[in-house]
């Protein structure tokens, strides 16, 4: 087993809650600089975070006691993969974790976003193994995916979207990080992504059919097959996307976004973070005959950077975008008999949310 350090702090990997050992906590808190000489980790307790929100990862909040004083911190959270064999499969065929230990160790600093301090990741060399320790941010305010962001936080968000893409804007050095961060149009996608939406668009038909939008009926029997082109077609202008743009993944230390979670981070057209987050993060009643303005938000923010925009190619990507993203409603049906009363209710809602988007803005004629 060969154990990549990212960080040079010599974290050691965790495969399960026992692992957390105050030994092991001690070993982070010294090697990242946080702990004095003289004082010691005594014991440690912890608690699962994130359930219901994070499936790829297990998240958990540890809490150390010292021996003595200290400036180390009361608390911190670890991230490693999750024990679910599908979902761990997943991960690893589409190679998500190692861009998030990546993003963390060269472009978090830059951001023009806050995220959470990392005080040591390390990955095993011959697998995905991985364990990631950072700072515990659960103190700002969480946004919820479910209840949705109102516009003006939509607005402050993709403004601050904009500025993230514009530091990558048709960079020449995205082309030696697609190793990493792979292009939103890869053979991984191309081959999974039709096969998830076959398996669930009959739950789709069978639970939420009478509740679809007539006029987007037909995206059922037509988006597998337009998969590749649609990513083809969300592709340039080319810049680093953070690939999971959403509600879950975003708290506000008062005015100012925190931005989490970014296994997801890959090459293309930023308008897909744009039709990801306006299509799934906002609700039906409050996205409602705002599309375009939100949509200007951003593009307004981006030319404050210098950038030259043609509006009509990147609304014609918006509507690609929204079209793409009914994905995430679709797949998860494939599980909706097991659910119960409620979580029936929220895969409807965030499918809905979804498809409303696409009817409202009749844009399933640009993939028709």
């Amino acid at each position: 087993m060969a154990i990549v350090d990212l960080l040079g702090t010599g974290l050691g990997l965790l495969a399960s809650e026992s692992d957390i050992t105050p030994q092991w906590v001690e070993g982070v808190m010294r090697g990242s600089g946080n702990l004095e000489d003289g004082v010691t980790v005594t014991a440690v307790s912890t608690e699962r975070i994130g359930e219901g929100v994070g499936i790829l990862s297990i998240l958990q909040r540890v809490i150390p006691t010292y021996s003595g004083a200290t400036k180390a911190p009361k608390s911190f959270v670890v991230k490693y993969p999750t024990d679910d064999a599908t979902q761990r499969f997943t991960a690893d065929a589409l190679v998500l974790y190692i861009r998030e230990l990546v993003f963390y160790r060269d472009c978090a600093t830059s951001a023009p976003f806050k995220t959470a301090k990392c005080y040591g990741q390390a990955m095993e060399g011959d697998n995905t193994n991985f364990t990631i320790a950072m700072e515990d941010i659960g103190h700002y305010r969480g946004l919820n995916q479910l209840e949705g962001v109102n516009l003006d936080e939509s607005k402050n968000l993709l403004e601050k979207l904009a500025d993230y893409h514009a530091m990558w804007w048709n960079s020449p050095k995205l082309a030696g990080m697609q190793d990493v961060f792979q292009p939103l149009l890869n053979p991984t996608y191309e081959a999974v992504l039709p096969m998830l939406w076959t398996q669930g668009w009959p739950n789709v038909e069978q639970y939420a059919g009478h509740l679809l939008p007539d006029s987007v009926r037909g995206i059922g029997a037509i988006w597998a097959d337009k998969v590749s082109w649609m990513l083809g077609n969300l592709m340039t202008p080319t810049t680093l996307c953070h690939g999971d743009y959403r509600a879950d993944n975003i708290m506000f230390d008062a005015k100012e976004p925190v931005v989490i979670d970014f296994q997801l981070v890959g090459v293309g057209s930023g308008m897909y973070d744009v039709g990801y987050f306006i299509s799934q993060s906002i609700s039906t009643e409050v996205r409602r005959g705002h599309d375009q303005e939100l949509v200007d938000t951003y593009l307004d923010r981006l030319e404050t950077h210098g950038i030259t925009i043609d509006r009509a190619e990147m609304w014609r990507q918006y509507l690609v975008a929204i079209c793409f993203c009914v994905t995430y409603g679709v797949t998860t049906f494939g599980g909706f008999a097991e659910q119960n009363e409620r979580g029936q209710q929220l895969l409807q809602d965030m499918l809905l949310r979804a498809l409303y988007c696409v009817a409202d803005n009749d844009a399933l004629k640009v993939i028709s």
